[in-house]
């Protein structure tokens, strides 16, 4: 090949480069700052960060949030992402110790601790006002630089595999366990945030570390602020702190369908001094027009059900109605716990047919209207509390805002809209009973 033809090769090469280059998309400037009321969203390097700002707050909530929950892990090392976060939290960092770093949050006043679920997970601050900047350091050097000894992963490895212990120990929380079993088959969510006993057992450090480096792309973090902060201030703080990560490929895509196409009884012979019953059915979603609904007939239903199983006919302690929110996959509860579960559950059944079947009176609904709104405004008191709130709304229903209309919206809930939620959602439940299998008439579950 002549000098000639390799000069002009290369050139050629050169040109297509830089064409290629030219084609490919930049990533996207942040966009600026915006200031809605007491709220500020900010964003840096495509992390959003949510700051509330609380005049006279004493106490400063710092909350920063890893998205992918059950998708970040196998069932090989289920278990990995709550292991390693509880290590990083308590464990000390590469400045400091385990020893020093507990010292300098006491002396601070502060606070940190891990959480993982299904959906993501959080590393949470709580800290005097004037201590807020070196307890975000200490946030933010526990999640990047964390020490990891080997004594503190064993110490929180073996509090892992304690509570696995546990669940199997405890009826109510082994019925928790049989109930996500049994309804998130061939779903991300079938791997549990807490693993199993066998994944657990076997994570190391090496795959500690690897999981972690992993999670720092600021594609997949939200940090959330509350108190009396500056919200300049904190996305600079958050810009010096995580504007250096990679912006990585973490993108939001929904989760897979969830589809029940019946009615399923899973009864697990126990011997129990009493029967244990865990009806779920698959609810609407933070984004659905019934959420609301949602929330609010079975609170209703949850009265009721206390008052004719529990009241009324002393067949129960405690039998509960709920709607698990706390969830990107939303379930309606029926719970008891009965020597005669045969005659409980058809009682419990029997009312949530009637709120189908009967609208509720004006008083009734109102009076279950306060009390849900009580509940909700008391448990936003707090700085973390609000922290919280605004996370779930961003997380799950994809709008912080939420967490401001949400009140109206259950005040607009109507005897109406009840009856049409329980008529097109309260059907096909999935159960599982744990105790003696004969005490329960199968059938029972289809009349839904």
């Amino acid at each position: 090949m002549s000098r000639a033809t390799m000069i002009a090769m290369m050139a050629l090469t050169l040109v297509g480069a830089t064409a290629r280059a030219a084609e490919a998309p930049a990533a996207a400037a942040d966009p600026a700052p915006v200031t809605d009321g007491d709220m500020t969203v900010g964003w840096v390097h495509g992390m959003q960060i949510l700051v509330k700002r609380v005049p006279n707050a004493e106490w400063v909530a710092g909350q920063l949030y890893i998205k992918g929950g059950a998708r970040n892990w196998t069932k090989a090392d289920a278990g990995i992402e709550r292991l390693a976060l509880a290590a990083s939290a308590a464990g000390g960092t590469e400045k400091l110790d385990k020893e020093a770093f507990s010292r300098r949050l006491t002396k601070l006043g502060s606070e940190l601790r891990a959480h993982s679920n299904e959906d993501f997970s959080v590393l949470e601050s709580k800290s005097l006002r004037d201590q807020w900047d070196e307890t975000f350091a200490l946030l933010s050097e526990a999640f990047l630089h964390p020490a990891l000894p080997a004594s503190e992963i064993e110490l929180q490895r073996q509090r892992q595999l304690s509570e696995l212990k546990h669940e199997e120990d405890v009826p109510d929380l082994r019925l928790r366990v049989l109930s996500h079993q049994l309804i998130y088959q061939n779903h991300p969510y079938q791997y549990r945030a807490i693993g199993t006993t066998e994944s657990v057992s076997k994570l190391n450090a090496q795959q500690l570390r690897a999981h972690l480096g992993k999670l720092r792309e600021s594609g997949r973090l939200l940090l959330v602020v509350v108190g009396e902060v500056d919200a300049a201030h904190v996305i600079e703080q958050a810009r010096a702190a995580f504007g250096g990560l990679p912006r990585g490929a973490w993108r939001e895509l929904p989760l897979p369908a969830l589809t029940v196409a019946g009615p399923r009884l899973n009864a697990v012979q126990k011997k129990l001094a009493t029967n244990y019953i865990l009806s779920v059915f698959l609810g609407p979603t933070w984004r659905d027009k019934e959420y609301a609904t949602a929330l609010v007939a079975m609170d209703v239903l949850h009265f009721r059900e206390f008052l004719e199983v529990r009241t009324k006919r002393n067949l129960s302690y405690a039998p509960s109605a709920d709607f698990n929110s706390r969830s990107a996959v939303p379930w309606g509860i029926l719970y008891v716990t009965a020597v005669d579960p045969t005659a409980t559950m058809k009682v419990m059944l029997d009312e949530a047919a009637r709120l189908a079947r009967e609208p509720l009176a004006d008083d009734e609904l109102a009076g279950n209207k306060s009390v849900f709104l009580s509940r909700y405004l008391m448990s936003a008191e707090t700085t973390d509390g609000q922290a919280s709130l605004l996370a779930q709304m961003q997380l799950y229903a994809g709008d912080w805002r939420q967490a401001r209309t949400l009140p109206d919206r259950i005040r607009t809930v109507t005897s109406a809209d009840v009856q049409a939620f329980a008529k097109k959602y309260m059907h096909k439940l999935q159960t599982v009973y744990l105790g003696d299998a004969s005490k329960i008439d199968k059938k029972l579950f289809d009349a839904l």
